[in-house]
């Protein structure tokens, strides 16, 4: 008789799927140690666990509320994604935590409610008791704060979590059930991301195809099988272009679909927001970050030119929504324009595209003087802040302030707006003064034109490092960009030289001389907007939004572009303009001088010519007047008919040398103003 093996099948379903994941848990030993270590009554009382989505935070959580039963510890739980980001909320949830020495406080999808992270440490946490132990989980590291604070340097620890080692990535695949020879082609497509790799295993487990012969430079069908797994069949191309768009941008609304899919957008759009992969937002519908991933890379990989089809019509739509925005919709739209730089690997060592950090924007309120200032010395000194000072009573509506969701400015940035120097503002502000100097010497401002600093990019929790408030405030100063109908010159203050790059970038030039402004050394990057204005300047940030820069820019140069404008002086372009009269029967010397990249001739098909043909009617125009007649026929003997010296051109007219020179000198001088004319109104166009 067979014996009847014994089978106790677990009591509950939820232990047959804790049973699961205990069995597929591997590797993190380094973060379990660190844990137990807590749980057995270490110096930490704090553990803050961060990584990138899907790398296994939730799967490491529940592993510690395992762990901590255990030990008869009491396991608090509080997710992010479904708590009001707000203190009351917050506090209501871990209530239990409060009067319990044994528990365990475990916060998965931190970055939810990141603008509670100063709450947390100095006020929510220090009220539990001493031996409650709290994990914080969550995409972005802790700030600053802590690391600064002496007390909670000791308390806590930070444990970044990142891809699974080659060998714990093997166990996870094993313990899936994926054969070997199948393994090395999963870690080749997933590099250890655990979430990819859960995904890759389903796909190898359900498919006969030969995953481990594809090729690691084309993993075009693992994207495929990837996609159809997690995406499944899409009804129409139609709504495979949905996706697509929606994988491309930062959010999707109805409006931009519209744009790509004009008699479908409606039915589309509520599609998408039904997809169990898609998560709707305060600006419209997302992916999960690896369908995003996936989506995209799949589509620029399968179609190349039909990529760059939809990305040009996004783009179109984008750009007229971020020039014509306002009020509170300018920071949205000046992001979701920028977020198409996500997709050439550069941009993004410099901006998180992670959501506002639970922070938001806001103007100065008079409440707000010594929070500004506190924050400012905090970050740059009190220098700065005597500054800070200085402008908070000259320009206080140029300050936006950054709030959390109780309210407490956190990050703070001024827009100085300047239309003439000011002595007592050059005296008190070194960065003012650089500004001023520099348009000085190049062009200065004309009658209702202005030029915009941006000026003390604080934050002290991340001064000057990636981070999601620094994000607000690069944005606030792209958006001003944009939006500067009255601009002519623009300067950005940055004490780090990590920036460089990126102001590069984004064509705005670092002066050759750091300014000493508080007590470090401060670049000011500079943009003339009549060299290049908006328009034009759009135009080219749309060429590398998907190849990025042809190499990697350093600190202080110029993106390759076509040549900007020649933005002269009025004593440059009189000068020019009198020697291009000098050259006019010289066409080699008339192409070589600085006329040529004016806007004299801009988009002339022959530059050379157009400036040719615009001296001479300006000569021929002065014929006609009796007033001038005289003028016209001293210019025409000297530039027109080549008199060999003003000897022979007096002698035939019949002058005195006196007076044909004084006519020469007369006619230059209405040439030259015709023409100035002419240029200013080209940059006022």
């Amino acid at each position: 008789m067979i014996p009847i093996p014994d089978f106790s099948p677990p009591a509950r379903l939820g232990e047959r799927l804790d049973a699961a994941r205990e069995e597929a848990f591997t590797g993190r030993a380094a973060h379990l140690a660190a844990f137990r270590d807590a749980l057995e009554g270490g110096p930490v009382a704090v553990l803050f666990v961060h990584g990138p989505g899907g790398i296994g935070k939730t799967s490491l959580l529940r592993r510690y509320a395992r762990e901590a039963r255990g030990y008869g510890r009491h396991v608090v739980r509080i997710d992010g994604r479904s708590l009001v980001p707000s203190p009351g909320a917050f506090g209501s949830a871990a209530a239990a935590a409060l009067d319990d020495p044994r528990a365990v406080l475990l916060v998965d999808d931190f970055e939810r409610c990141q603008g509670l992270e100063e709450w947390l440490s100095e006020s929510f946490l220090p009220r539990l008791p001493a031996t409650v132990l709290t994990v914080i989980a969550g995409r972005q590291p802790p700030g600053s704060r802590w690391s600064e604070d002496a007390g909670w340097a000791r308390a806590m620890r930070v444990l970044p979590l990142g891809n699974l080692r080659e060998e714990e990535a093997r166990s996870l695949l094993h313990a899936l059930g994926v054969a070997a020879p199948r393994h090395e082609a999963l870690l080749r497509v997933t590099g250890g991301h655990p979430l990819a790799l859960g995904m890759a295993a389903r796909l190898a487990l359900g498919s006969g195809d030969p995953l481990s012969d594809l090729p690691g430079e084309l993993p075009g069908d693992v994207l495929r099988h990837l996609l159809d797994r997690l995406v499944g069949e899409v009804p129409t191309p139609g709504h495979r272009r949905a996706l697509e768009v929606c994988a491309h941008v930062l959010d999707t609304t109805q409006a931009l679909l519209r744009t790509v899919l004009p008699d479908q957008a409606g039915e589309l759009f509520a599609w998408l927001r039904r997809q169990p992969y898609i998560v709707p937002g305060r600006h419209g519908l997302h992916p999960h970050d690896l369908v995003r991933d996936l989506l995209d890379a799949d589509l620029r990989w399968r179609d190349p030119d039909g990529y760059q089809e939809m990305h040009e019509q996004v783009r179109a739509y984008l750009v007229e929504r971020a020039r014509t925005a306002s009020g509170a919709e300018v920071l949205p739209a000046t992001l979701a324009l920028s977020y198409l730089h996500r997709h050439n690997g550069f941009v993004a060592r410099f901006i998180t595209w992670r959501g506002d950090g639970g922070l938001h924007e806001d103007a100065l309120l008079p409440a707000d003087r010594t929070a500004v200032l506190s924050l400012v010395e905090r970050a740059e000194g009190a220098r700065s802040a005597a500054v800070a000072a200085f402008w908070l009573e000259r320009q206080p509506s140029a300050f936006r302030v950054y709030r959390t969701v109780r309210g407490e400015p956190v990050a703070v940035l001024a827009w100085l707006r300047l239309e003439a120097e000011r002595q007592d503002e050059v005296e008190r502000d070194p960065v003012v003064a650089a500004a001023w100097e520099h348009v000085r010497a190049r062009r200065p401002l004309r009658p209702g034109e202005e030029i915009g600093v941006a000026r003390f990019l604080v934050h002290p929790a991340a001064h000057e490092r990636p981070s999601p408030a620094m994000d607000l405030m690069i944005h606030r100063v792209l958006a001003q960009f944009i939006h500067g109908r009255r601009l002519a010159w623009s300067f950005t203050a940055l004490r780090d030289p990590f920036w460089g790059p990126l102001m590069a970038y984004i064509d705005q030039r670092a002066l050759p001389r750091p300014v000493l402004a508080g007590d470090r050394p401060t670049t000011l990057y500079a943009h003339d907007w009549r060299a290049v204005p908006v328009g034009r300047w759009l135009e080219f940030s749309g060429t590398v939004e998907l190849g990025g820069p042809a190499e990697p820019p350093i600190a202080g140069s110029t993106p390759r572009r076509r040549p900007a404008f020649a933005v002269l002086t009025r004593e440059q372009f009189a000068a020019a303009v009198t020697q291009a009269l000098q050259d006019l029967r010289r066409p080699d010397r008339l192409a070589a001088g600085p006329l040529m990249r004016t806007r004299l001739v801009a988009g002339a098909e022959d530059g050379r010519e157009r400036l040719r043909e615009l001296l001479t009617s300006a000569i021929g125009a002065l014929a006609g007047d009796p007033r001038t007649a005289k003028l016209h026929r001293a210019l025409a003997t000297a530039y027109l008919h080549a008199a060999p010296t003003q000897e022979a051109g007096a002698e035939r007219l019949a002058v005195s040398l006196s007076t044909y020179r004084r006519h020469l000198a007369r006619g230059t001088e209405l040439i030259i103003e015709e023409l100035w004319e002419r240029e200013l109104r080209e940059a006022d166009a």
